[in-house]
């Protein structure tokens, strides 16, 4: 192991990010992405390691590295895209045989279609690199592919190499925007420009500027939401759980534990006879002693998942004594006042239909409710004058409704023993002066 990297691999972070190889002057030699920074930078030293030569002599020219950290692997592969492009390093061998690497490209048409190809400039004989834009290099296709597979759920596009007579497949499928492909079509003024939102938004995504777009989708549903513009609040929202799967990072989840609370939404879906499945699903609890120190949680799950980042938690202020029921109101209450955070498909708070009744009241609007009892295990619902029984449902909608339930009672037992703990610290103290 080289000198140079000996002395610096204890700072090297054992994450995603991009990383750079600079020559005495400091000027860039080479651009890297890696899952893990140190780990990867590790096997360009290690003996067994077999470099091709132009690698080699990239090392024996190298005195410095550095490197950028990023969230994710898929951050780090666009950055490192875009940073190629920028500063064209010489031992990046796209500049000599860009076969290797991926580009996206967008037509430059009324609905602009989107392709994949490995050789951007020696496309067609009617100089089609003039007319299209191209995004890259990508060193991982198959992750670029994948991305946007993901994102064409939510920002639909066209790919059809020609014009059908009617919607294509794919457009059946809502993949595409139905209108993009059909000859002859007279797209609206709104069409059309809801079809060059989603291309600008994918642009976007592919150059790295996922964050940006984020805060963007944030404040103009806030927006909506004060101007009560609910549709577009709820399509803003969709934009942002879309973004939120992809990039967000998450403590890894047995795959087993994601596919069974898939399972659990499409059955909730159907248990409650919703339109559509619900994305976004907020658990509550309250945590006391008789009323004393008494807090409240809000977790939430986002596609069946735990999203630790969207937790919140509430000291009781208005309610005196053990008065479980006003305790939920006065959370519920305080937690829609912030239309700075995104509203729920379904609320599931701890209890039976007293609980259930006291929450429809605090909450006004069409936003569903449904209350677990614990000692019954029945789940209450809106319109229903019997509850669900908790051991007739298929195990993944039990599994998801317990894992809610119980994750809203470790967070407000974990935040009631803080409380209470700075309470007994505090009581000394007090009773001193």
């Amino acid at each position: 192991m080289s000198v140079l990297f000996s002395s610096i691999r204890q700072s090297i972070p054992q994450t995603p990010g991009v990383y750079f190889f600079r020559n005495k002057e400091h000027t860039i030699l080479y651009i890297g992405k890696a899952v893990n920074l140190r780990s990867r930078l590790s096997s360009y030293f290690l003996k067994s390691t077999l470099l091709e030569a132009a690698k080699r002599r990239m090392l024996r020219e190298a005195e410095h590295i550095t490197w950028q950290e990023t969230e994710t692997e898929i951050e780090a592969l666009l950055l490192e895209a875009s940073l190629i492009k920028k500063h064209i390093p010489p031992y990046n061998i796209v500049m000599r045989d860009d076969k290797q690497y991926l580009f996206v490209g967008f037509s430059k048409e009324r609905f602009p279609r989107i392709f994949f190809t490995h050789q951007p400039l020696s496309l067609g004989t009617r100089n089609m690199k003039h007319e299209t834009q191209f995004i890259g290099p990508f060193t991982e296709s198959r992750i670029i592919k994948n991305l946007l597979r993901s994102l064409r759920k939510t920002f639909p596009y066209c790919t059809c190499k020609t014009n059908h007579n009617r919607v294509c497949q794919r457009g059946e499928l809502g993949l595409c925007a139905r209108i993009c492909c059909q000859k002859n079509y007279n797209a609206t003024r709104n069409e059309y420009g809801a079809y060059a939102k989603n291309i600008r938004f994918l642009k976007n995504v592919l150059q790295g500027k996922q964050k940006q777009l984020l805060h963007r989708f944030h404040t103009d549903m806030n927006h909506a939401s004060k101007h009560q513009e609910f549709e577009t609040a709820a399509r803003l929202r969709n934009y942002v759980y879309a973004l939120k799967r992809i990039f967000e990072h998450h403590s890894p989840l047995k795959k087993e534990y994601a596919m069974e609370n898939q399972k659990g939404l499409h059955e909730l879906r159907l248990l409650l006879k919703l339109p559509s499945y619900p994305k976004r699903i907020e658990g509550y609890d309250i945590s006391n002693i008789q009323g004393t120190h008494a807090v409240g949680s809000m977790v939430v799950f986002t596609d069946g998942i735990a999203d630790k980042n969207m937790y919140r938690k509430f000291r009781i202020r208005t309610v005196k004594g053990a008065n479980d029921t006003a305790m939920l109101r006065e959370v519920l209450t305080r937690r829609l006042t912030h239309s700075d955070w995104p509203l729920p498909d379904i609320m599931l708070i701890d209890g039976g239909r007293g609980q259930l009744n006291a929450a429809r009241k605090a909450v006004q609007g069409n936003l569903i409710i449904v209350s677990l009892a614990k000692r019954e295990e029945e789940l209450y619902a809106p319109n229903r004058k019997t509850p669900f029984k908790l051991q007739e449902m298929p195990r993944s909608l039990l599994y998801l409704l317990q894992q809610i339930r119980n994750e809203a009672h470790r967070f407000a037992i974990s935040y009631y023993r803080k409380q209470h703990k700075k309470y007994i610290i505090a009581e000394p103290n007090s009773a001193r002066t």
